[in-house]
């Protein structure tokens, strides 16, 4: 990438001289109503209603502007490739560097030069006292290698650690990461306790605080009634084989064999698209289920309100973010005993997990949700409840903006 593109991606009209915090991120919104990294943009703007003033980087996307002002946010993407071949971000092609040949190699060396480049210039023009890198890498490890005296924090959303599960070479790596961060913050207590446990040098740097939902838009709609139509299950997900859809699907199957009527909405997008689709058809199942394209935040709230449960069937999910909006919405949350759900749902308190990869076990426990009107009810009220005392977005974000502040 020439100098002349990096100026570009760099000059934002009319956005802030500096910045106090400056988010370093592979993943952010492309455009207004974009459900990528939707998240981070929410703390970002939280945080600055509280006066935190926020500049962003992130790369581009072919159709993305490569600077603006979003929601008082203003917001860089560097670019790293022509149109055709920006493919390594937002389209879940950045991990699988060891899965391809040297083409490839190239490919994510440039992205990490050209992110590397941008942020240094970055830091040069808005003089930020933090970085927050959302993810250890690439974002941490670019941050890693920066001429920065202030305060680094790194935010592990799921996927980075899984990365480190599976890779034990990067292992020494995301350490240097970590060495250099002030405040290390994970989005569950299963990622602390694997974190903790392989850096115990660093326990004393690492807090559970999840990214902090819309308590304001996800709340309770107009009270329902399942008189007269059969019960809506919702699942917000990503098509992949981590959200284990398939799973889902086989549950559905076993619960339409034995009689019982239902309607499902799979939301979400991801390259097993085609196949679940397939499934669907195969099991008999495309009378009653649907896949639905990602919606805007206002819409998904409507589809929590009107569901009668929402169930994720995620193996090894960060935190599980779908299951505490639909408590916020008050409805019925049920997930699976795997990862960060846990930290969610209490079994039998404030909604119900099944065992992971068991369609029976799944099947099961819908069934007893769909039929029990009362038990559905009180599991969703005290579901509610939970979510608003423990994971309310003013306490998330007042902590984060402690941490930008310099403070314990």
């Amino acid at each position: 990438m020439g100098d002349a593109t990096v100026r570009e991606v760099l000059h934002v009209a009319g956005a802030a001289d500096s910045v106090d915090v400056l988010y370093l991120t592979h993943n952010y919104p492309r455009h207004r109503g974009d459900f990528a990294g939707r998240f981070i943009a929410r703390l970002a703007q939280q945080a600055a209603a509280r006066g935190i003033r926020i500049g962003v980087l992130a790369p581009h996307h072919p159709g993305a502007e490569l600077s603006e002002v979003m929601d008082g946010i203003g917001v860089r993407r560097f670019r790293y490739a022509p149109d055709a071949r920006e493919t390594l971000a937002y389209r879940g092609d950045l991990g699988k560097l060891q899965l391809i040949g040297a083409r490839s190699i190239a490919a994510h060396t440039r992205f990490f030069r050209c992110f590397a480049q941008t942020a240094a210039e970055e830091l040069t023009r808005l003089k930020p006292g933090v970085i927050h890198a959302h993810w250890w890498i690439p974002a941490g490890w670019v941050a890693r290698g920066l001429d920065f005296e202030g305060r680094l924090i790194v935010t592990l959303h799921g996927t980075d650690l899984r990365l480190l599960q599976r890779k034990r070479w990067l292992r020494p790596l995301a350490g240097k990461v970590f060495a250099r961060a002030a405040v290390i913050t994970v989005v569950s207590s299963w990622l602390a306790e694997f974190l903790r446990s392989t850096y115990p040098d660093f326990a004393g740097k690492i807090h559970v605080l999840p990214m902090p939902p819309d308590d304001q838009l996800f709340v309770r709609g107009p009270s329902r009634s399942s008189a007269g139509r059969p019960p809506v299950i919702v699942s917000v997900t990503r098509f992949t084989t981590q959200k284990r859809n398939d799973v889902l699907l086989k549950s559905l199957a076993r619960l339409k064999g034995e009689g019982l009527a239902f309607k499902a909405r799979l939301i979400g997008e991801g390259p097993l698209r085609t196949q679940l689709l397939e499934q669907i058809t195969s099991t008999g199942l495309q009378d009653c289920v649907e896949l639905v394209e990602p919606m805007p935040q206002s819409q998904l709230a409507g589809e929590y309100q009107s569901a009668d449960l929402v169930v994720i069937t995620s193996v090894d999910e960060g935190f599980g973010m779908a299951l505490l909006e639909a408590q916020l919405c008050g409805t019925l949350a049920v997930g699976v005993r795997s990862g960060g759900l846990t930290d969610i749902v209490e079994h039998g308190r404030t909604g119900l997990l099944a065992r992971p990869d068991d369609p029976g076990d799944l099947a099961l426990v819908l069934n007893e949700a769909l039929r029990n009107d009362e038990l559905r009810r009180t599991l969703a009220e005290a579901g509610h409840a939970s979510a608003m005392e423990r994971f309310s977005s003013s306490r998330i974000v007042d902590q984060f903006c402690h941490w930008y502040k310099g403070q314990s």
